[in-house]
Order: structure tokens, then C-alpha cells, then sequence
């Protein structure tokens, strides 16, 4: 007989004993049984097994879809499988669907094997000639032979068969002996009959038992009893089968062989109980003969190493209502019955170890070690080498301590260089639970992996790490197919970096943080081991325990330090302690003065605040100690009128061009000079000095006057005053506003600055000047027939420059022509205006005359000769900067 491929796979979970076990009561070996195991697996629909899955495929409908193809509530059943309730031991293994009877072959046959008719005999014949003759025993129980006439085997063991037949060959043909085996066994008819999956009448072969009589019907049904298999024969029965001896045991020993118009007989399940937990095989288990406790124990395989033996606690329902009994496995002697109904939970011991510290954060070795009576931590940190990473912070560690009711921790600051080197003040005593934190001294992953020993690594070195890096990627990716577009990375995988945000936003809340403009980064910003990130839990701790004085454990600490925020209050906490946990102090640090803000509550129960000036040099250098409070603020002052880098790019004709380096307050002429003047070619009436933060503004107020323009349009369309310009125009005007870049020019006479000793600019970081080589033309720009530059010639008026350019088209305003000079002013001809820079004189080289829209076709918007005027003039000076 061969099994399904199914039956196989479910045999192949079992124990080894149990595998053999059922091996043997199909005739076959556990290596035979392998190697149709090896046999299946690329045929696993192949017509000659006799048992196919009962639901007529090797996989549901259900069960060959992705998973990101299946519903809400299938996706939630798939992903709960594991989590599934307690299943009825042992019906796993018989869930096959009955085919068609094959006979066993290649099987041997047991010596007390009962012939009967239909088994066939191979006799062969050997001596003065040979021969083979294969007999079958007919109805009457006989084989007839050559020469040897009828035999009656029928009723006769296998081996009393053979021996008969030697036996007569010698006797009655001289010279010749006989070898005797079984050529094909018999089939026979059974029963099966009461739970059965399948019940009926079955064709099997002579030499099947009881436990392949199951297989051949399909199993058993749900509520069939495993543990009381009947085989009764001729109306007694003869033998009762328990299956569970079978799968837990390995004994067959009453897994008797059938015999033709034998009834197996399937009774309904006994009383049950459920055992769950730290047991091998959790399931629901069949009672018999008063089984006790731990011989369910055994049906589950026993208890796991995780067990907690002293208290196996056990619902019962007594007298209508459930109770629950405890039992004491450690105990010697115990016995425990069980009834029907009973749920047996078996609870794991506690995760935590007890008697141990735990080491976290930047070292070689993190995690949990043993406590010993007089550990330090330089018992748990030997050595800077064996026990710490390169970028370990080896100023500053924690120590955070559980109280007995682990409520409550308390934060020890230890120097972890100091405690390595045995200094008794920071080389702390250590106690179980004790956790002991050490950081890394950089904050960003970048600046972990700018280090020089990042360019001492082997080439397999950065192959291993590319490929981690590799399958993380396709880790992330493989999880966000799972679940479908994007789900998971937006909501499953943000799920810490938004916990940790709603942290930061409730700590900051405690020191009036918000909208401070502090220096906020993303969760991939971090490196593992910062400060940021191992300090999380323990700031979440503290965040909801409160000092005896009603204030909590934190301290806020900002300004001129490496690592500003918040840290906890460490125990005997003073500023130096904070100045070094923050990283220490920045290059920028005044020495000489910072300042404590600390929370006070008066008589009257009201807040208020007090101020405490420190000396940061005196505290350093440890003769002054000024100690921490809970909510303290510690600012750490800049020095006065120490700036970063402020830099001014000076352009064009000056004798040495480039960016330079200022002072604050230096003036504009000192830098010229610094610069050694300009050249023979300098145009300075053209020069451009554009500043960042006039950009900025000049940003703003082509925004804002892009709105006000759209309210106007809009407005005017509804009084349809009958006399607009085309939506076109309007719209195309609006476009080239707005997508007009802002220069942040400032308007300078640099002739006149450079000759007055008053009214300087002075310098600020960004400033950019620049000065264009000496030009000689005039533009013409706006409604003019043919905008273009001509070469200035003195004496030439404005009209004579116009009507170079062809005159003025049909919607040009000859009311407001106006002149942009080579220095960024504005006059308008013969006419002062809130724009004019004074009288006209005379069109001068570098100088561009600007006819702007006529704005009465747009019903006398005003806003729109100031757009016009603000575009041509930037285009002026984007067109002078152009050389740059």
C-alpha cells in the first residue's frame, strides 16, 4: 500500500518511534516509508496512492491566493492560524479521502500468516532440472502440482504451508528440493462501521490491521472515540484498539490483523480534556480509564523547559458552575484525576531573569548577564577593546535601577571611562535588575559612518554589509506587497517613530517647547545607540513618576551643548553632570555666565520662577557644584558676538573677486579696499548689490501682490464694466508675476558711497556685489514695436530712442514711460511720482527706458502699473547679473 502524499507529510511531523511504529503496520520500513516521502513530492496528484485529500485537492481555492488578494476577514483568519483553538488529538493524520483498493505488494508476510483461497504461492523447483510454478489455493483450500497432485493449505500458517510443500517435493519427486514464497496475497471484505468518515464495506488486503482499516475508509469523524476502536468478529469482539498507544507509544500491540467479514467498529468520543501552553503538543485530549494528570501530560508530548511546574492550574466545572484548582507538578508522589471538561493551562515562567544585569546600547556584547555579590561595572565592562564599540561615548553612561515593586528606577550618571579604570566614584556597585546604558557619541547615522576605520574595511567587508543592507530593503518592500499598497510602511512600520514623536511632543509640553523652533529630524536621522534613541524608554518611564517635592525627574538643558534636550535627573545630579551627559559644551560656549530657570512653588500653592547665574568654567572645573532639581532648565549661553562663518561674495571688475570672510559691522568700502579696488574696466554705476533677506521680502510682496491682483480681476468681472481685457492676457500677466524671480536688489550710488565717509552699508552674511564691465548702450524694453539695445550717443533724447525702436504700439501708456538707471532707480520724464528719484536730465549709458501697458484696458486697476513696473525692473537687474 501507498500513502497519500498528505499522509506522508503529516507522518513525517510525528516523533521518529511514532513513524516507525506506523511504518511497520503497513509493511514497510522507516527508509522505505522515506523514500516514498522523496517519491511524492514531485507527483503529489498521482492516481496510484490509495488516499487523496478529503476536500479533492491538495490546496483550497482559498489557500492558493496571495495573500494581498484575500479580504480583510480571510487575511485575518490566515494570519490567526497559529493562534487557533485547541484541535482533537490525533484526527489530523486520517483526514484522506477512501479510493480504490490496491493490493500489497513487495511486502513481507509473517510466518503465522493464515493461508486461505485467493492467496498465491511462487514454488520454484530445483535439482535434476528447474522450474517455477506460481499456485493459488482455490475455493476448496487446495493447490494442485504436477506430479505432486492437490495440496490443502487452507487454515495452514505461512510457514507450515511452506514446510508441507518441501517436505512433499522431497518426498515424492527424487533429487529435487523446493524454495517456497508468497507470490500475491488475498483481498478480504471488512466493516466499518460508527464514527467512521466513510463508513461501509471495504476490499483490503489479508494483511491489513486495524489502524490501516482507517486509513482505507478515510478516518474517522469528529466526534469518533480514537481510544476504544472495536474489532468484532463473528458478533464477539476480539480485540479493542487504542489509537493514542499507537501515536505517543509506539505499541501495535493491539493493532490486530483482519480477517475477511471482520467489523471495525467506531464508537463515539468519550470525556475530553483540553491541555494548553508550555506543553509539545497542546490539543484536546481523550479520557480513558480514569487517566490522571500527568498521563495527559504524557499524551502531550510532556512539559517544555519554559514550564512553571508549581502552579498548573485547572478549570473545572463543578456543581454547574467553573472552578479553578491549582497543582503542584514538583511535588513527589502527586496524582491528579481528571474529569470530563476539564482545561488544563500550563503558564510559562516569568521572561525577566532574576539574579542579573543587563548591559544595553553601544558595546560589543550586549544583553543579559549573571549578578554576582560585589559586581561593578567594571565586572560587566572589562576593557575599552573586548567590550565596547569604537564610537562609544566613554564619558558618559547610565545606570538605571527598578524599585522592589519595579514601579519606580532611579538613574545613576557613571563616567564609564573612570569606571572601567576602577574609580571607586564611578565604577558603581551593581544589583539584579540593574540596567546599565552606554551611548554612542554621535547623534546621526552619517556621522557613525564617516569614520577613518570605515576605509580599513575589506572588500567582503563591504560586500557583507551591502548585502544586508540588500535584503532589509527587500525585507521592507516583500512586507508592503504582503499587506497591499503602502499599508504596511505607513501604518505598521510607523507605528515606533510615532510613539516616539508623541513622546518627544509630551516631554516638550512639560518645558514650553513648542514652536520654539528646535532643531527637529526624522527617525532615520538617528543612529542606533544616540542618545535620542536609548533614552526613550527610560524618559517614558520617568515621564508619570513624580518626586516627593510633586516635580518630575527630568531636566531640559539647551544652548551651546553637543546634544541639547531632555535627560533624566540623575541621582546627586548637578550642572557638570548635565553639561557632560548633554555631550559637552560646543566651541561657542561662554564660560563665564549661564543660567538655571527653575520651577518654585510658593506658600500660596502658585508657580513661580527663580533664576540661578552659574559660572560654567568654575563648574567644569569642579569648584562650584550647583545641583539639579526636577523641571530644571539649564541655558548655556553663546559668546557675545560670536558668529558662525559671515561671507560676501564680491563679483566682476574688482581686482581680486571671490567670497571673503567679515566681521560683523565691517562696511562695504573697508571690503572694497580689503579687495584692492576695482579695475580700469569697473562700470560702478551699474554695480548690483543684492542682499538674502531683501530676496526673501521682495518674495513675499510679489505674492501677496499676485493676490491682490486675482481679488481685483475678479471683482471687476463681476461688475462687467464692459471694458476688460481678454481672460488670456490677464491670465498670461498673472503667470509672469508670479513665476518672477525675486533678486533683492538694494539701490545704491556706489561712486557717491565709496567717496563719503558717512553712510555706510554694513555687511551682512549672503551679501553679494557685483560689478559689470564698463557698457556704453541703451535698452528699450515694454510696448515698443521692436524691443532691443542701441549705442548710447550723447545728445540723443528719449523720443529719439523710442522711435529707434519703431514707436510705441497700440496699448502703450506714453503717459507713464519711465527710465530705469544703471544703478537700479527709477525717474520718469518731465514728471515726479512716488517712484521718482528726482528731475529727468538725460538718458545715460546703461540705462533702460521702460513703456509699460496701457492700464486703462483693464478698467484703471492701478495695482497693475505697479506689477508691470516690478517686473521690468527685476528683468533689468536679472539681466544685468546674467554675466555672472
Amino acid at each position: 500500500m501507498e500513502l497519500s502524499a498528505e499522509q506522508i507529510e503529516k507522518i513525517k511531523r510525528m516523533p521518529r518511534a511514532q513513524q516507525e511504529a506506523i511504518a511497520r503496520q503497513f509493511g514497510l520500513t522507516l527508509s522505505e516509508l522515506e523514500a516514498q516521502a522523496k517519491a511524492s513530492q514531485p507527483r503529489s496528484n498521482d492516481s496510484s496512492s490509495t488516499m487523496q485529500p478529503r476536500n479533492g485537492a491538495t490546496q483550497t481555492e482559498e489557500e492558493r491566493r496571495p495573500l494581498n488578494e484575500l479580504s480583510p476577514s480571510e487575511l485575518e483568519k490566515r494570519l490567526a492560524e497559529d493562534d487557533s483553538a485547541l484541535q482533537p488529538y490525533g484526527y489530523e493524520i486520517f483526514s484522506g479521502e477512501p479510493t480504490s483498493f490496491n493490493a500489497l505488494t513487495n511486502t513481507p508476510v509473517p510466518a503465522d500468516y493464515i493461508l486461505g483461497p485467493g492467496d498465491a504461492l511462487r514454488i520454484q523447483l530445483y535439482g535434476k532440472s528447474n522450474s517455477t510454478i506460481t499456485a493459488t489455493i482455490d475455493n476448496e483450500g487446495m493447490i494442485t502440482l504436477d506430479s505432486l497432485g492437490p495440496l490443502n493449505l487452507a487454515g495452514l500458517s505461512y510457514d507450515e504451508a511452506k514446510e508441507l510443500i518441501r517436505a512433499t517435493v522431497k518426498e515424492r519427486m527424487i533429487g529435487m528440493e523446493a524454495a517456497v514464497s508468497m507470490s500475491e496475497l488475498r483481498s478480504i471484505q471488512i466493516f466499518v462501521v460508527g464514527e467512521a468518515y466513510k463508513p461501509g464495506a471495504y476490499t483490503v488486503s489479508s494483511l491489513s490491521t486495524v489502524s490501516q482499516a482507517l486509513f482505507a475508509s478515510g478516518g474517522v469523524s469528529e466526534i469518533a472515540s480514537l481510544r476504544a476502536i472495536q474489532v468484532k468478529r463473528g458478533g464477539d469482539t476480539v480485540a479493542t484498539f487504542d489509537l493514542y498507544k499507537l501515536l505517543t507509544e509506539g505499541d501495535a500491540q493491539n493493532d490486530v490483523r483482519l480477517q475477511s467479514g471482520d467489523v471495525v467498529f467506531i464508537p463515539t468520543r468519550g470525556e475530553t480534556v483540553s491541555v494548553d501552553g508550555e506543553v509539545l503538543r497542546p490539543a484536546i485530549y481523550e479520557l480513558k480509564d480514569n487517566d490522571t494528570l500527568r498521563d495527559v501530560l504524557g499524551f502531550a508530548g510532556g512539559l517544555l523547559p519554559t514550564a512553571y511546574k508549581q502552579s498548573v492550574q485547572i478549570e473545572r466545572i463543578s456543581n454547574g458552575v467553573r472552578r479553578i484548582e491549582t497543582v503542584d507538578l514538583t511535588r513527589q508522589g502527586i496524582t491528579y484525576d481528571l474529569r470530563g471538561g476539564d482545561s488544563v493551562a500550563i503558564a510559562a515562567v516569568a521572561e525577566e531573569p532574576v539574579d542579573s544585569v543587563m548591559l544595553i546600547g553601544a558595546a560589543v556584547r550586549p544583553g543579559t548577564y549573571e549578578w554576582r555579590e560585589g559586581m561593578r561595572i567594571k565586572d560587566l565592562i572589562p576593557s575599552y577593546q573586548s567590550a565596547l564599540l569604537p564610537i562609544t561615548d566613554l564619558t558618559f553612561g547610565l545606570l538605571v535601577r527598578s524599585s522592589e515593586d519595579r514601579r519606580r528606577i532611579k538613574v545613576h550618571q557613571f563616567d564609564v571611562a573612570r569606571a572601567i579604570n576602577g574609580v571607586e566614584s564611578e565604577n558603581l556597585a551593581l544589583q539584579p535588575r540593574d540596567q546599565v546604558v552606554v551611548f554612542s557619541r554621535y547623534e546621526s547615522v552619517e556621522a557613525e559612518k564617516n569614520q577613518l576605520a570605515s576605509w580599513l574595511k575589506t572588500e567582503s567587508e563591504k560586500a557583507r554589509e551591502e548585502r544586508q543592507r540588500v535584503v532589509e530593503v527587500y525585507r521592507k518592500q516583500y512586507l508592503d506587497r504582503l499587506i497591499g499598497e503602502g499599508i504596511y510602511s505607513q501604518e505598521i512600520e510607523s507605528t515606533e517613530p510615532q510613539a516616539s514623536a508623541q513622546l518627544d511632543r509630551q516631554l516638550g509640553s512639560l518645558f514650553a517647547l513648542e514652536g520654539r523652533g528646535e532643531e527637529e529630524h526624522d527617525e532615520d536621522y538617528y543612529s542606533q545607540f544616540s542618545r535620542y534613541r536609548l533614552l526613550q524608554p527610560v524618559l517614558y518611564q520617568l515621564r508619570n513618576q513624580f518626586s516627593a517635592t510633586g516635580t518630575l525627574p527630568l531636566v531640559y538643558i539647551n544652548g551651546e551643548v553637543r546634544f541639547p534636550g531632555i535627560y533624566p535627573l540623575t541621582e546627586n545630579a548637578d550642572a557638570q553632570s548635565l553639561i557632560t551627559a548633554a555631550g559637552g559644551l560646543r566651541e561657542s560656549a561662554y564660560l563665564a555666565r549661564a543660567e538655571i530657570t527653575r520651577t518654585r512653588i510658593n506658600s500660596d500653592g502658585e508657580a513661580t520662577s527663580d533664576y540661578v547665574p552659574f559660572n560654567v568654567k568654575d563648574v567644569l572645573d569642579g569648584a562650584e557644584e550647583i545641583a539639579l532639581q526636577g523641571r530644571d532648565r539649564v541655558q548655556i549661553l553663546p559668546i557675545p558676538q560670536w558668529q558662525n562663518t559671515l561671507e560676501v561674495a564680491l563679483e566682476g571688475e574688482v581686482r581680486f573677486p571671490g567670497t571673503y570672510t567679515i566681521r560683523r559691522g565691517e562696511t562695504l568700502s573697508s571690503l572694497i579696499a580689503r579687495a584692492g579696488g576695482f579695475t580700469d574696466f569697473a562700470f560702478l554705476r551699474g554695480a548690483v548689490f543684492t542682499r538674502e533677506d531683501l530676496r526673501e521680502a521682495e518674495r513675499r510682496r510679489l505674492g501677496e501682490l499676485a493676490q491682490q491682483l486675482r481679488r481685483d480681476i475678479a471683482s471687476n468681472t463681476i461688475t462687467d464694466s464692459g471694458n476688460s481685457v481678454s481672460y488670456g492676457e490677464m491670465n498670461q500677466l498673472l503667470s509672469d508675476l508670479t513665476n518672477v524671480e525675486a533678486v533683492g536688489r538694494l539701490i545704491i550710488d556706489l561712486d557717491k558711497l565709496l567717496a563719503s565717509n558717512g553712510n555706510q552699508i554694513q555687511l551682512k552674511d549672503g551679501d553679494r556685489l557685483y560689478v559689470p564691465t564698463m557698457q556704453n548702450t541703451v535698452s528699450i524694453i515694454g510696448e515698443v514695436q521692436l524691443a532691443s539695445s542701441y549705442q548710447h550717443q550723447a545728445g540723443i533724447s528719449l523720443e529719439q530712442y523710442i522711435q529707434r525702436a519703431g514707436g510705441l504700439r497700440q496699448k502703450a501708456d506714453d503717459e507713464r514711460i519711465y527710465v530705469i538707471k544703471a544703478n537700479g532707480s527709477v525717474v520718469v520724464p518731465e514728471r515726479r511720482s512716488w517712484f521718482s528719484s528726482g528731475n529727468f536730465a538725460q538718458i545715460e549709458p546703461g540705462d533702460t527706458i521702460v513703456v509699460p501697458m496701457d492700464t486703462q484696458y483693464m478698467n484703471n486697476i492701478e495695482l497693475w502699473t505697479t506689477a508691470t513696473q516690478i517686473m521690468y525692473q527685476v528683468g533689468v537687474a536679472l539681466a544685468a547679473l546674467s554675466g555672472l
